[in-house]
């Protein structure tokens, strides 16, 4: 239920208290009015409906302006609105209204805009924003500006300074209902309200976090819809309500009861912010959003999984008598208070060179190299590059934290462009940057990569540029320096503060091994080599660091948890902290001329790893002729026999017919006790690949020890739950079906050993069975070959190059390191795959991760390569499919006599 509360607060704890002065020109006009009625009405599956006015208002004030910049930035991206048009939005209309409604075909989006001028005046400001598209008539497409990707088309209406975009077949009810007088009144210190049904949309429109919180506290079992309702008040408090609509209010109580008890850290937050509100078919929390505020040390612990409660008493006694380690003198890294470039590089160890790219120094501690080449469906004439410099570090040199950038990546030509949506449109110089420090585990060095992305202007090709041309510059430390800071029982939050910005240190938790702490930062400190804690004798205690994992849990409305935070452990008791930072960097600039083919081959030979054996197409004769030629079963049998241990039972062979290429095994000891194998040679996974065959499993019946005998039909059986919900009787844990059946894939196996491949298949035994051994086991493997498969020519691999087979056409759409994207043209026929080879012509191993299918009537494969890949071609599979079918029956205890056995 806090995580419930989470998505409530997340939106406007930043707003803060502000006077009623600040709403005098936030009072909503008829047309807020109407757009809140039809927004928020009963046909609507998922809305969100924002005040601009009110949020203008608040803005306007300089001192408020950095508290409501958070709140805003949520409100506009709930509503699928871009940041970077917050001025034109919040200077054109008064308030907007983005969601989904309820059609005949199923949730459509829809957006309503009301302006501050007339009609026409706000559509041209959406159309210069490429928020909308014109497509015929009064039918226009809405532009994500995240993706690009193109909704509708929808039916443009237009009113007395509203404008809706809405489905096609809904405009006449729309107009009918923009016309009338609104039934629900905007009231003016109405800042925000949504409203999410979470049945059956909660997957495709809820956050992957409120997915998984939702689930995990059983809300989407007990409620229908989420509504939430945010307003101001004129003595400046903050008020949000969320109700929870269903058809077991009691049930969402008890959650809460849970979640705020007498053992909760929520307990003080949900006495002093928070009012209960029970009814007959909704659970009401109204939120006071100010005294919220207070709390924030205490939500940031409750909502990230990555800390612990501040440390109590009892903590602290147990400190006392965790086992101190301290550190040996000659293992305290003697950092030089002054260096040079120079003196930096030749610290990183001759062995040390990244493994990929072209090298810019003599010395090759310095490299570029492509990460993907790619176009976009959405902007299929605009060519995408990322690029990844690596340089090596010194020894103790990585730093623990670093907020200010280590490296730069710089394009002189061509020159770049920037997207009016997707990423790139965000950035002010049309370039994207990430920075990592990581461990090259070949030998075992630190490497700093900065990873950039970018756009070349639409219609420049990047295989017929003559070069891109650039410089990479890294700034190397030149002077270090030691800080320390008091840091002493009860180790709550403590600040080293520094002109750009400040470090934080703040206990985690007591162990036996020690304290943990976690390292934090605002605005732009200087980068931390090294966190070394010392106790009450002055002597360094042993300590180990580790990067956080707190990115997507990041708060607005605290602004505490950064995306590099780190924790560190201290062994022992500390009561003072060293820090070692980064006093001065020079910059060491180095250019680069890539020219094409791109991307370009590593310097390491391709020739190298021994290349896979050529396998032709799958077709029925190629299988019936080499995978059940009398020489590859002897092999197969021979391989599985010697993989057949540990308590695993092979499906023995059905007499008089050809035998499987696939074994299936059950594992009768252990952990995975009643888990299916299913397991194949490399052979037969090199043919199988090609295409990608399903291998179909289906499990027609179980007998287990207790006599139980389950049945694919007896799986449907359902009975009521405690909370009223219909659950399967012989489902999984949480009460979800069972399935029987499933299609497996050759390209996502999880076991492995030796030239064995498999996968495990366990979704078969339900939750109340599964202490009980399985006794026997029936079912069959089958898959489907065509007569033949077509081959088009072998094509050089780059950005756009085509392959033709048939009337069909296909081009490269991305690649990267170990992926390729091939889109189809003018088809979306099923039965098509890809084969890749090195520049030898020798097969590389791929498999496809995903197909998906577009509304134009063509799709795209998504496939994984073990290697570099240089040149393509398509494979379609031709002519009547013929199934192959293997049955398999495997028996592991004796069964009971029939008239003893349990239905």
């Amino acid at each position: 239920m806090k995580k419930v509360l989470l998505v409530l607060v997340v939106v406007l704890v930043g707003l803060g208290v502000a006077g009623a002065l600040l709403y005098r020109n936030a009072s909503p006009s008829n047309a807020d009015h109407r757009l809140l009625t039809v927004a928020t009405g009963d046909e609507t599956v998922a809305s969100v409906v924002v005040n601009l006015r009110l949020l203008k208002s608040v803005r306007s004030v300089e001192s408020w302006k950095d508290r409501i910049d958070p709140a805003e930035k949520y409100l506009l991206k709930v509503g699928n609105l871009p940041p970077r048009h917050r001025d034109l939005l919040l200077e054109t209309f008064s308030s907007f209204a983005s969601g989904f409604v309820k059609t005949a075909e199923g949730p459509s989006p829809f957006r309503l805009f009301a302006s501050h001028g007339t009609a026409d005046q706000a559509l041209e400001a959406l159309k210069k924003g490429h928020l909308v598209e014109a497509t015929t008539g009064d039918d226009y497409v809405l532009i994500d500006p995240e993706t690009c990707g193109r909704e509708g088309p929808l039916r443009l209406i237009k009113g007395d300074k509203l404008l809706a975009f809405v489905p096609t077949a809904l405009a006449a009810d729309f107009t009918a209902r923009l016309a009338q007088e609104p039934g629900r009144k905007m009231e003016s210190l109405l800042i925000a309200q949504g409203g999410l049904n979470l049945q059956p949309f909660l997957e495709s429109l809820a956050p992957p976090l409120v997915q998984m919180a939702l689930a995990r506290d059983e809300i989407t079992e007990n409620a229908r819809r989420l509504s939430l309702t945010l307003r101001a008040d004129t003595d400046g408090g903050i008020w949000a309500e969320l109700d929870v609509l269903g058809d077991h209010p009691e049930q969402i109580q008890k959650l809460w009861e849970k979640a705020s008890g007498a053992n909760s850290p929520l307990k003080t937050v949900a006495e002093t912010s928070v009012k209960v509100t029970p009814s007959k078919d909704a659970f009401r929390l109204t939120v006071d959003v100010n005294a919220l505020q207070k709390h924030a040390d205490v939500l940031t612990r409750s909502f990230s999984p990555f800390q612990n409660e501040a440390l109590k008493d009892e903590d602290l006694k147990a400190l006392e008598s965790a086992e101190e380690a301290l550190l040996d003198p000659k293992d305290l890294y003697a950092y030089d208070e002054a260096l040079t470039p120079a003196s930096f590089f030749e610290r990183s160890g001759e062995d040390c060179s990244p493994r990929h790219g072209v090298a810019l120094d003599d010395a090759k501690k310095l490299r570029l190299a492509f990460t993907s080449l790619s176009s976009r469906e959405n902007l299929p004439e605009v060519d995408f590059v990322s690029l990844t410099s690596s340089v090596c570090m010194p020894p103790h040199y990585s730093p623990v934290l670093a907020k200010r950038p280590w490296m730069e990546v710089r394009i002189q030509q061509p020159e770049l462009d920037r997207p009016t949506c997707g990423p790139l449109a965000d950035e002010a110089t049309g370039m994207t940057s990430e920075e990592d420090f990581s461990r090259e585990h070949s030998n075992d060095m630190q490497v700093a990569t900065n990873k950039v992305g970018f756009a070349f202007k639409r219609g420049v090709d990047t295989q017929k540029l003559p070069a891109i041309e650039g410089t990479v510059t890294v700034q190397v430390p030149t002077r270090v320096k030691k800080v320390t800071l008091a840091f002493r029982p009860p180790y709550g939050r403590t600040e080293l503060a520094f002109p750009e910005g400040k470090l934080t240190v703040e206990a985690t938790r007591v162990s036996d091994d020690g304290l943990t702490f976690q390292l934090g930062s605002e605005g732009t400190p200087p980068s931390v080599l090294a966190v070394r804690a010392l106790n009450a004798a002055g002597k360094y205690l042993e300590t180990e660091s580790r990067s956080g994992f707190s990115a997507s849990m990041t708060l607005p409305f605290v602004g505490r948890i950064e995306s590099n935070d780190s924790t560190v452990l201290a062994h022992g008791k500390p009561v003072q902290l060293e820090f070692v930072l980064v006093d001065a960097t020079a910059p060491y600039v180095r250019p680069f001329k890539l020219t094409p083919p791109f991307p370009q081959a590593p310097d390491a030979q391709e020739d190298d790893t021994e290349s896979e054996p050529t396998a032709e197409p799958l077709s029925q004769a190629v299988f019936e002729q080499t995978l059940q030629s009398p020489d590859s079963i002897a092999r197969r049998g021979e391989r599985y026999t010697r993989y057949t241990s540990g308590g695993l039972i092979a499906a023995p062979d059905v007499p008089g017919t050809a035998p499987s290429p696939f074994k299936v095994l059950l594992q009768t000891q252990g952990v995975f006790e009643n888990n299916l194998e299913i397991v194949w040679t490399e052979d037969v996974r090199r043919y199988f690949g090609q295409l990608d065959t399903g291998i179909q499993l289906e499990v027609l019946e179980v007998d287990f020890v207790d006599g139980t005998r389950l049945r694919p039909e007896n799986m449907d059986e359902t009975r009521e739950s405690e909370s009223g919900e219909k659950e399967y009787v012989w489902g999984s844990r949480f009460g979800a079906p069972r399935k029987w059946n499933t299609t497996l894939s050759l390209g996502r196996p999880n076991i492995s050993a030796s030239d064995i491949q498999g996968v495990i298949f366990s979704d078969f035994l339900p939750n109340r069975m599964e202490d009980v051994p399985v006794a026997r086991i029936r079912g069959q493997l089958s898959f489907s070959l065509p007569t033949t498969i077509a081959v088009s020519a072998l094509t050089p691999l780059s950005l756009h190059t085509r392959a033709t087979l048939g009337e069909a056409r296909f081009h490269v759409m991305s690649i990267e390191g170990d992926e390729v994207s091939l889109l189809s043209e003018n088809t979306d026929q099923p039965g098509f795959s890809a084969a890749f080879t090195d520049a030898k012509g020798n097969p590389i191993r791929a498999s496809l991760k995903k197909r998906e299918d577009f509304d134009d009537a063509t799709f795209r494969l998504d496939f994984e390569t073990e290697k570099p890949v240089r040149q393509w071609r398509m494979l379609q599979a031709q002519g009547p499919s013929k199934t192959y079918t293997y049955p398999f029956e495997i028996t592991a205890h004796v069964l009971k006599p029939v008239s003893s056995r349990k239905k």
